[in-house]
C-alpha cells in the first residue's frame, strides 16, 4: 500500500498569510464614474505589443482621463472598456492604437451605445485603473469574506489551523479559494492507499466586478494527491446581487453565519465516500464513463485525462471514478471555471452513487 502523512503534504498547501497578500493586491478599491462627455482615452503606439503574454492585471501603455484625473489602465480594464462599446478583444489586439483610441473617445464622448443601464465606472487599485464595471456593481471584499468565514470556522471548531488549497485563483473578475481544516480528518478504508485521509473545508467564489455570483459551498479535500470535491449539497447557495441586494455588511454577515451549517452538512458525505470505496464498477466502467461525460458535458481534454487516471487505478470503484475526475483539476494553469466544474462533478458523484442500480451500478432512470 502507498502511505502518505499530512506533514508530508502540508507544504503543497498555502498559508492564510500567503493568500491574504495576494488578495490584498486588488484591495482597497476606489471608484471613478466614467462620465459621458468627460472621459478621454489615450493609447500609445505599440501598446498591444506581446499583449497575450501579459497578465490581466498588468498595466499597459494606455490611460483614461475623467476631468482632471488620469489613470493608467490594466490589460483587463482596457479590454472591458472596449467590450462595453462592442469592440471584440481579437479586433482590439491587432488594430492600430489610433483607431482604437478614436473609437473609444467617440463612444464614451457621445455616449452612443451606452444606455442608462450601461453606465460604467473605473475600479482603481494601487493607482491603476484595474477594471471597468457597471456603475451599479458594488465590490464585495475578498479579504472580508475570507475573515468572516474564518470566524465561522472558529465558532464551530475552535481556534485551530486553517490552510488553503493550492488550486487558488485571484483576479478582479474571479476569485476562487478553498479553506481546509486539517485537524478535522476522516480516514477512508479499502482504497489501496494506507492512511487515506480527508478533511472538510469551504469553497468560496467571488467577483469584485460582479462577473460571477458570490457563493459558499462545502469542500472535501483528500490529502493524498491533494485533490478535492465541491459538495453542492452542503452549500449556502449564492448571494444574488439582484434579489438580495448589494449591502456589503449583509453579505459578510451571511458568509459568517452560514459556515456552521455548510460544514455540518459535510459529515454524511464522508460516510458516502467510504461506501464508494467499496462499490466496484469494473464490469461497467465504460458505460459509467459515457454517462458521466454526457451528463456533465465534459470537454474532450478532460475526458481523456479522466480515462488516463482510471487506467492507473487497480481498484476501479466508484471512489476511483470520483478521484479520477477531481485529480484532473490539479493541472496547473487551468481556467478556474473549468477547474471548479470538475471538482463540482466530483462532489455530485459522491451523492449520485446512491442513485445507481445495485447490480450494474449504472445511473437509475429518473
Amino acid at each position: 500500500m502507498t502511505t502518505v502523512t499530512l506533514d508530508e503534504m502540508r507544504d503543497k498547501l498555502l498559508s492564510l498569510d500567503t493568500v491574504r497578500e495576494t488578495l490584498a493586491t486588488t484591495e482597497p478599491i476606489s471608484e471613478l464614474p466614467l462620465t459621458v462627455g468627460m472621459t478621454n482615452f489615450t493609447l500609445e503606439s505599440g501598446w498591444n505589443h506581446s499583449i497575450d503574454t501579459l497578465k490581466e492585471s498588468d498595466a499597459v501603455n494606455a490611460t483614461v482621463s475623467v476631468g482632471s484625473r488620469e489613470y493608467r489602465l490594466s490589460k483587463d480594464a482596457l479590454f472591458q472598456a472596449t467590450s462595453a462599446v462592442g469592440l471584440p478583444a481579437a479586433y482590439v489586439k491587432k488594430t492600430p492604437a489610433n483607431l482604437i483610441e478614436s473609437n473609444l473617445n467617440y463612444w464614451y464622448g457621445k455616449g452612443y451605445g451606452l444606455t442608462d443601464k450601461q453606465q460604467l465606472k473605473l475600479l482603481i487599485t494601487k493607482d491603476v485603473g484595474s477594471a471597468v464595471a457597471r456603475s451599479t456593481v458594488r465590490p464585495f471584499s475578498n479579504l472580508r469574506l475570507m475573515e468572516e468565514t474564518l470566524t465561522g470556522i472558529e465558532k464551530k471548531f475552535g481556534n485551530g489551523e486553517v490552510l488553503v488549497d493550492s488550486k487558488f485563483h485571484h483576479s478582479l473578475a474571479r476569485t476562487h479559494f478553498r479553506l481546509i481544516v486539517p485537524e478535522h480528518t476522516f480516514q477512508i478504508q479499502d482504497t489501496g492507499t494506507d492512511n487515506d485521509v480527508w478533511s472538510m473545508g469551504l469553497n468560496i467564489q467571488n467577483s469584485l466586478i460582479g462577473k460571477d455570483q458570490t457563493s459558499l459551498e462545502g469542500y472535501l479535500f483528500r490529502w493524498w494527491c491533494t485533490n478535492g470535491a465541491i459538495d453542492t449539497t452542503a452549500a449556502s447557495g449564492v448571494w444574488n446581487r439582484r434579489s438580495e441586494g448589494q449591502n456589503e455588511d449583509e453579505v459578510y454577515e451571511w458568509a459568517r453565519t452560514v459556515v456552521e451549517d455548510v460544514l455540518g452538512g459535510l459529515e454524511s458525505s464522508f460516510d458516502t465516500l467510504q461506501t464508494m470505496a467499496r462499490t466496484p464498477i469494473a464490469g461497467d466502467v465504460n458505460q459509467i464513463l459515457r454517462e458521466t461525460f454526457a451528463n456533465y458535458s465534459l470537454p474532450a481534454r478532460s475526458r481523456q485525462a479522466v480515462i488516463s487516471n482510471l487506467v492507473e487505478d487497480d481498484q476501479l470503484t466508484a471512489y476511483s471514478l470520483m478521484n479520477a475526475v477531481t485529480s484532473v483539476a490539479n493541472a496547473t494553469d487551468m481556467d478556474p471555471r473549468e477547474q471548479a466544474r470538475l471538482m463540482t462533478v466530483g462532489g455530485d458523484l459522491v451523492h449520485m452513487s446512491s442513485d445507481r442500480c445495485d447490480s450494474c451500478h449504472r445511473l437509475m432512470a429518473s
